[in-house]
């Protein structure tokens, strides 16, 4: 499992690593899964304890103030916070501190201010820790076996947060380990996937994929409106027809082929067929909520000039969907 933590999301997805005569592959196990918990929630936490410590002395400190304060946090010390030891953020010069009532009882002297790691645990690291928990749990129940946990990303090098999964998965993954350089790591693996654009071998789609058909008219089911009246009887248009289900593992430059006949248009001779997706489960309709229409395809007239004499009706049609390496 690769959980690439940043400091606005956290990016999670699994892998199968195979070895081939062409070297290492990896093959998508679940569709990855993103949720909005990044380090920047960690700071937000600490903003609203500072907040609420000063408001506590009657003293009103400047939004300015607390936000320097925060990024003093954010890039001197909560790379370092373990849980265990309190930490001694600096003081901005600044006299709004001298309106403080009872400094020491804030925390606050000799320019710095202590805060003890038990209130940083619960009101500002525990919060953000929990969802990225929750998501590694959520990553695991859609694998079979998970046999290691790379944490990468900026908030990926935070030792709390490599302890507090550790601590939580430890026994059932055998390996929980952040690199060297966890920042980087998107970026070596942005240059290595260039260079190497063949090692993923499949993808789990993200979302479902088909086209808008006419379909056989269901009384009592489909809207009238959608009914249509064709040689071949009455149909429902605006029907969707599935490709690949969310979730789906499809391979790398693998084709779905679905075949679909045309019936001749009469005055018309435009011929198009429109894909579309939606993030859940098949739809009935290409008009339901959360289908997005994805693309618009002219197909070339499948009738000769000797059809439109009426000789022939309908015409067949193969559509091949073709995945490539980009994220489905």
């Amino acid at each position: 499992m690769i959980c690439d933590a940043g400091g606005g999301t956290v990016d999670l997805i699994v892998y199968e690593i195979t070895f081939t005569s062409q070297g290492r592959r990896l093959s998508e196990v679940t569709k990855g899964h993103s949720a909005s918990c990044g380090s920047m929630f960690i700071d937000v936490n600490l903003g609203n304890l500072l907040t609420g410590k000063f408001k506590r002395q009657g003293a009103e400190i400047p939004k300015n103030v607390i936000q320097t304060m925060v990024e003093t946090f954010a890039y001197q010390l909560k790379p370092q916070f373990d849980g265990e030891e309190d930490m001694y953020l600096a003081l901005p010069r600044n006299k709004c501190f001298d309106y403080i009532k009872d400094p020491k009882s804030t925390g606050i002297d000799g320019g710095y201010m202590s805060l003890k790691a038990v209130e940083l645990k619960k009101l500002v690291f525990e919060p953000v820790i929990k969802q990225v928990l929750t998501l590694i749990q959520g990553q695991l129940n859609g694998a079979k076996s998970c046999t290691a946990i790379f944490m990468v990303g900026g908030f990926g090098s935070s030792s709390y947060l490599l302890q507090r999964v550790k601590r939580e998965f430890g026994i059932k993954v055998k390996t929980i380990a952040s690199p060297s350089r966890p920042e980087m790591a998107f970026v070596c693996g942005a240059v290595y996937a260039g260079l190497n654009p063949k090692i993923v071998t499949a993808r789990v789609t993200c979302r479902c994929y088909g086209v808008g058909v006419n379909e056989r008219f269901e009384e009592g089911v489909d809207p009238i409106s959608f009914k249509i009246i064709r040689p071949d009887g009455a149909r429902c248009k605006n029907r969707f027809s599935t490709f690949v289900r969310k979730g789906q593992k499809v391979q790398v430059d693998e084709c779905v082929t679905n075949s679909y006949h045309f019936m001749k248009p009469g005055s018309t001779s435009n011929f198009s067929i429109s894909i579309y997706a939606i993030d859940g489960y098949p739809p009935r309709y290409i008009t339901d909520y959360g289908v997005s229409k994805l693309a618009e395809i002219s197909i070339p007239d499948p009738f000769d000039p000797w059809d439109s004499i009426g000789h022939k009706c309908c015409s067949f049609l193969n559509l091949v969907l073709t995945f490539h390496r980009a994220p489905l």
